[in-house]
């Protein structure tokens, strides 16, 4: 019988794994949940009655009506329950189940045990009323409390007629089932609690990794307060330089007669404007790479990588330097176009614009594998190399490490945030006159 009642499930009150667990709501399963138990221990008995009456023993009669009317109130009080009439099926239960056993009680001998079934019915009021119902609750145990009393002191039989029972078995079969009812209330409590408590364990869970998500984007967003103060600054003070060059040497040109020093200071203007559009191409980047969707697709990176090195073909000593392009591919390359594209197109161009005038043999290799769906892009020189004290700093917003340093100091800072974009690592092997060597993994 116990492997039956736990296979029963009880109310179409229980919860969902997202559903809020309280107090209440857990009194409410536990009342349609007992409702039902107790439908099923009094059938059973109900049937044991039934056939004692037709066996002879016309007294049973009373048992069997009164069993009947507590299947009835356990049906209604279940109905009111699951139609939300919470608090009407929680007096229905208890006022009336007090009534009727009292009545139970009152026909039946004290040696059969039918008093037993008070015990669950507290227990049961114990949990239907909290501290918040402490009245309610009260009210409940005393009233049964007193009928219990006035049963075991007086001889109470509002009938007066008294069953003829098998005192010995029916004992054992009230005691029984009052426990089995005992211990299912129990049960249904710490089942519900277990729940309540996974479920307020999983909200820990999830609140704690809200907490930590919120803390990220606030260190996120205080990273980005903090570079958008320094970008608008620099940039203010990167774009504001170039154009005041341009109006001195207008000064300069107005002030002179001479078409060589004129052409001079068209040279320097022109120096001027070309360095105000790679700092202002570099911003464009920068801003696309924050603003920009990752589209991922297979790309022809052999061809980029020539692309790259041609567009630079009119830097200073681009003609010096030889160009070594090793491209190992186990698999399609599968990367965002735009970014791999900016990417080595900076690197290079650091390759290039520091590349060491004294060296007879100046060189670029750019390296590329794709292998077990992972990429890897090395690009090394023998240039003037970068300082070790430098290298924790290379890769921040504006950072120039020498006076040589002539770009607006976001090329490094760009590759660095295209790449994280990516999901990727970049690293940095460097010594000054030995050259520099950039490794990326995505």
């Amino acid at each position: 019988m116990f492997k039956k009642l736990k296979s029963i499930k009880l109310s179409r009150l229980q919860f969902d794994d997202g559903d809020k667990f309280d107090t209440t709501q857990k009194q409410n399963i536990i009342l349609s949940q007992l409702s039902l138990l107790v439908i099923v221990v009094t059938t059973i008995h109900l049937i044991d009655d039934t056939i004692e009456l037709r066996g002879g023993s016309e007294n049973f009669i009373w048992l069997t009506i009164l069993e009947v009317l507590m299947i009835f109130v356990s049906l209604l009080t279940y109905i009111l329950n699951e139609n939300r009439y919470h608090k009407v099926a929680k007096h229905v239960f208890l006022f009336t189940f007090n009534i009727l056993l009292f009545l139970l009680n009152t026909v039946a001998p004290k040696e059969s045990g039918s008093f037993f079934f008070f015990f669950p019915l507290m227990a049961a009021t114990f949990i239907f009323y909290g501290y918040s119902d402490e009245l309610k609750r009260y009210f409940y145990l005393g009233f049964s409390a007193t009928l219990l009393i006035v049963l075991t002191v007086f001889n109470f039989n509002i009938f007066g007629i008294t069953v003829v029972m098998d005192a010995e078995y029916d004992f054992f079969t009230n005691l029984v089932s009052s426990l089995i009812l005992m211990a299912m209330t129990i049960s249904l409590l710490i089942t519900l609690n277990k729940r309540a408590e996974n479920h307020l364990l999983d909200n820990q869970i999830a609140m704690e990794k809200l907490v930590g998500d919120i803390n990220d984007k606030n260190e996120h967003l205080e990273k980005v307060n903090t570079e958008l103060d320094r970008f608008v600054y620099s940039v203010s003070h990167d774009l504001r330089a170039p154009l005041m060059s341009i109006l001195g040497l207008i000064n300069l040109s107005n002030m002179e007669k001479s078409v060589d020093k004129h052409k001079s200071y068209l040279s320097m203007m022109k120096e001027m404007v070309n360095k105000l559009d790679n700092f202002i191409h570099e911003v464009i980047d920068y801003t696309k790479n924050m603003k920009s969707e990752i589209i991922k697709k297979e790309i022809d990176i052999e061809n980029i990588i020539q692309e790259v090195i041609n567009d630079l073909k009119f830097m200073n000593g681009w003609d010096r330097i030889k160009f070594n392009t090793t491209v190992k591919l186990d698999e399609p390359f599968i990367a965002d176009l735009s970014r791999v594209n900016t990417i080595l197109n900076n690197l290079i161009t650091n390759s290039v614009k520091y590349h060491n005038g004294h060296e007879p043999k100046p060189y670029v290799n750019i390296e590329v594998q794709s292998k077990d769906n992972i990429r890897t892009i090395i690009i090394s020189d023998n240039g003037l190399g970068i300082a070790k004290k430098y290298h924790s700093q290379v890769f921040d917003m504006f950072f120039r490490g020498t006076e040589l340093s002539v770009g607006s100091g976001l090329g490094l800072y760009i590759v660095k945030e295209m790449v994280s974009k990516l999901d990727g690592t970049i690293s940095l092997e460097s010594s000054l006159t030995e050259g520099t060597k950039f490794t990326i993994t995505f």
